[in-house]
């Protein structure tokens, strides 16, 4: 991961609360979440790998 960072990148936490993701999948709280701060949405489970993943992708892409 050798990108540039800025505010308002999606990051992995810790849900406080439990809820739904974007995609509908429930989580709990303590739970390993993907969040996007500009957006608020959270995403959970493998649709948090596969969002993660495609930020990274999309990431490596701006040089």
């Amino acid at each position: 991961m050798a990108y540039t960072r800025y505010k308002g990148d999606p990051y992995w936490k810790r849900a406080k609360v439990g809820g739904t993701s974007a995609d509908g999948t429930p989580y709990a709280k303590g739970d390993r979440v993907f969040f996007y701060p500009r957006s608020g949405a959270t995403y959970a489970g493998d649709a948090a790998s596969r969002a993660s993943a495609e930020f990274d992708e999309l990431a490596s892409l701006e040089g």
